[in-house]
């Protein structure tokens, strides 16, 4: 399930007048470190810190995720703070809503279900979906990060869902075999649509 934020507040595009990057994809794609790299090198992009009720895995920093207990997550869903939220198996994930104030572009890290929620609200937002190079090292990125052989699975299943969904919606599609060149890719799509605006 997947569900926009409520009380029908305006669509970025209208309201805070900066372009939306939505960086998406499977389980295992590597879209932390590509987004971690991207807004490295270019600070004119700030990271949105998605909300995720699950706990940390072994490893993971605590600025991947804002990590909250399913009752805070709830009272954020009420007062209308999430651009878009999902359940993910038995955990949800959220978008904040950005502040009103934003002077820097912004990256959503993100999977293709709150893609489609992000473009429902702003149509204006850029999708790049970003692509393992293929199933057996998407399968072994995930087993590498302490991700369970049931939860593997059930995220294999997803991403084969999604791949339609985010094939067809996606402005820029790049397959991560590379952190640098991928990294770069993204750089240069971000550089050609800020030169259009």
């Amino acid at each position: 399930m997947t569900s926009p934020a409520p009380d029908g507040a305006a669509g970025p595009a209208a309201h805070w007048g900066v372009t939306l990057y939505v960086v998406c994809g499977p389980g295992g794609a590597g879209k932390g470190t590509i987004v971690a790299e991207l807004v490295a090198r270019d600070p004119s992009l700030l990271l949105s810190r998605s909300w995720t009720t699950r706990p940390r895995r072994v490893g993971e920093p605590a600025e991947a995720y804002t990590f909250v207990t399913p009752d805070e997550f709830d009272a954020r869903i009420a007062s209308g703070g999430f651009l878009e939220w999902a359940d993910f198996f038995e955990y949800r994930y959220g978008t904040p809503m950005p502040p009103p104030d934003l002077d820097r572009d912004l990256v959503l890290e993100i999977d293709v279900q709150g893609a489609v929620s992000v473009r429902d609200r702003d149509p204006a937002a850029l999708v790049i979906m970003v692509l393992p190079p293929s199933r057996d090292e998407q399968e072994r990125r995930m087993r590498r990060r302490g991700d369970p052989d049931a939860e593997v699975a059930r995220r294999l299943a997803k991403a084969d869902e999604e791949l339609p969904v985010g094939y067809r919606m996606a402005d820029l599609i790049v397959v991560n075999r590379d952190i640098s060149s991928t990294v770069s890719e993204i750089a240069a799509f971000v550089g050609r649509t800020r030169s259009r605006r």
